[in-house]
């Protein structure tokens, strides 16, 4: 990502209060690293152009370091707010303006003094408006979401990169779970297509990695009964399972329960799945980045 961005939400508070900013922008042709894809910016797709807006004044040298943060990471947060994309040559969806809860992602690494006018306002902006957020719910960010397996083969697609698919990948899913992985495109479009429903990580060591951050196991309970993990109709079909005349079947029920139930909402025995259910049903929601949970719509008013 360099020093410009794109996608902005122009009505939102921080380009319009105290500042109203404007930005000078330049045109720019849709990239063959743009087409076809989605973001949260472009939900949609991009159009034919673009506009481009410089947030920086790039140094002398042009050595300009810059943060990044793909959709990816934890943009699946209920109440997550993306306010602008970063000008990358990979793909859509690299973040450099964003919010959730009471945390504020500015996504431009060059000191202040460095900002342009608009940018420099927009910071003031963001301040002012995050001192409103103080009591926003924030959920925390504790691994990647499953699209992060999904972009090694977008990025094959758009640029012939095969590190992800060759490397990356391996690094990040546990061994168990790639057995029978061919490293190749149609080796890791054929695994997408069987396992992404039924990955999940964010259980502490066992999905700990020093360089990729967290990695990924394929639940081999849920995909045996063909459930996928953040289906509402899965956690009803697991909800019917804990409350079985079966011992077997109660036993799976509630170990599925208990893997992908929150412990801040979770029972303490699953003896009444229906009646937890019933509290529960209109607040929960599935959220990959904070562990891969139902947890509590952080949206809602806490119970």
């Amino acid at each position: 990502m360099n020093h410009q961005g794109h996608g902005l939400a122009l009505d939102h508070a921080i380009f319009r209060t105290p500042n109203a900013v404007t930005f000078a922008s330049k045109s720019a042709a849709r990239g063959k690293h743009h087409t076809g894809y989605t973001s949260p910016r472009y939900p949609n797709g991009m159009g034919e152009s673009y506009e481009l807006v410089d947030f920086e004044v790039g140094p002398p040298d042009g050595w300009n370091p810059t943060l990044v943060s793909h959709e990816g990471f934890f943009t699946d947060v209920p109440g997550f707010e993306s306010l602008a994309e970063g000008e990358s040559s990979k793909m859509l969806g690299s973040l450099s303006l964003a919010r959730q809860g009471r945390h504020f992602y500015w996504g431009y690494s060059i000191d202040p003094e460095r900002l342009t006018d608009p940018a420099e306002d927009t910071l003031e902006n963001v301040v002012r408006y995050m001192a409103t957020q103080r009591g926003a719910r924030t959920t925390p960010f504790v691994c990647d979401t499953r699209r992060s397996l999904w972009v090694y083969l977008a990025l094959f697609r758009e640029s012939g990169y095969r590190r992800g698919i060759e490397e990356h990948f391996l690094g990040k899913v546990l061994p168990e779970s790639r057995a029978g992985y061919v490293p190749t495109p149609e080796g890791l479009q054929k695994w997408l297509a069987e396992n992404l429903a039924f990955v999940f990580s964010g259980r502490g060591g066992r999905h700990a990695s020093e360089r990729y951050g967290n990695t990924f196991e394929v639940d081999v309970d849920a995909k045996a009964l063909g459930t996928p993990n953040a289906e509402r109709a899965s956690l009803e079909a697991w909800l019917h399972l804990a409350a079985s005349a079966d011992a077997a079947e109660r036993e799976l029920g509630r170990h599925l329960l208990a893997r992908y139930v929150d412990p801040a909402i979770a029972p303490a025995a699953w003896d009444a799945p229906a009646d937890w259910y019933k509290k529960w049903r209109e607040r929960i929601v599935f959220v990959d980045s904070a562990g891969f949970w139902w947890l509590e719509d952080p949206t809602l008013a806490p119970q």
